[in-house]
């Protein structure tokens, strides 16, 4: 065998390794089923028609937040445990309750990448309805933040697998920052200080903007100064589809902040609604605004969604898994 063949050969090798040991790290399991969003949960009738049921109903009803009209956090699915089939155990969520007296106090066991990938199964386990209905009270936020967690992570892993990896590279030698699109958006301005990166189908557009701008002010990480800067920014970049129109915060709504740690540095997300100013076009944002101290520059990454005739959780979770993506490089 000459040189380039014994090349080819143990290249060939590598790459069905590869393969082989991809698919044993998923230890060959289906991926999962249902829609984002969709929570199955595995409840025997009696519990469902008692308080146990209704603190389900009420888990996910809660309203996400920061959107034009309400819409539950989650889509719920119940079925019986005698209903619980190998058809449903490839769903993404599964919360499966286990009520009796062999268990000695409530628990909550999350297994993940059970019966499919990426999967997250949540057993709910206790002694009597009272003691588990006070428990959950108890980790409300836990569950949903396993749930918004792991939904957020696929939509993560999903895009980092098929990024538009031109728009990184132009992001990252021309402004010093990173952030996973999937294929499908396109960038529509590139200036020294603004990017505007679009995916539009339909009666569907989903935006990112990015843009920077030096760091002089102690009051910075607020949102009044925020907002101030953003509606600059797109009252400069963002016009709207008829003369003297363009892209700015509804101020009837209140601006929800969160304060948050990434990568060990400081974050600040902002969640509201936006508007046109002198037109009819609005809908939900979110941005993330960061220093880079080593530039001595704030930096804000943010989505927004326009989908007029569709309901937006689902579009905003996809943004929010893009903004999770995003860091300054050098």
């Amino acid at each position: 065998m000459n040189q380039p063949s014994r090349i080819l050969a143990f290249l060939l090798a590598v790459l069905i390794l590869t393969s082989c040991l991809e698919k044993d790290r998923k230890g060959l399991k289906p991926m999962v089923s249902g829609k984002p969003g969709e929570v199955l949960l595995v409840i025997d009738k009696y519990l469902w028609e008692s308080a146990f049921g209704e603190y389900f109903v009420d888990l996910c009803s809660e309203p996400f937040e920061a959107l034009p009209t309400d819409e539950p956090s989650y889509d719920l699915i119940h079925i019986p445990s005698s209903g619980f089939s190998k058809l449903f155990k490839s769903h993404r969520n599964i919360f499966i309750t286990k009520i009796s007296s062999q268990y000695s106090e409530p628990k909550i066991i999350v297994q993940r990448d059970l019966w499919a990938y990426p999967q997250l199964v949540v057993n709910l386990v206790g002694p009597n309805n009272y003691s588990m209905i006070s428990y959950l009270d108890e980790n409300r936020e836990k569950l949903l933040n396993l749930l918004e967690v792991d939904e957020r992570n696929r939509n993560i892993q999903n895009y980092r697998k098929n990024r538009a990896k031109g728009i990184d590279e132009i992001l990252k030698t021309g402004h010093g920052v990173s952030v996973s699109v999937p294929i499908g958006y396109e960038m529509g301005l590139d200036t020294s200080d603004f990017i505007w990166l679009s995916h539009e189908v339909s009666d569907l557009t989903q935006g990112v903007l990015i843009y920077h701008y030096p760091y002089t002010d102690s009051n910075t990480f607020t949102v009044k100064y925020l907002i101030e800067k953003r509606n600059k920014f797109l009252r400069k970049f963002v016009p709207g589809p008829t003369k003297g129109s363009y892209m700015t915060t509804e101020s009837r709504y209140p601006v929800i902040q969160y304060e948050m740690a990434k990568n060990g540095s400081y974050l600040l997300e902002l969640r509201g609604l936006w508007k046109l100013e002198n037109a009819f076009m609005g809908g939900p944002f979110l941005s993330h605004t960061v220093l880079d101290e080593k530039n001595n520059r704030v930096v804000t990454i943010e989505g927004f969604v326009y989908a007029p005739s569709r309901d937006k959780r689902g579009y905003v979770r996809e943004l929010e898994a893009i903004l999770q993506t995003f860091e300054v490089v050098d």
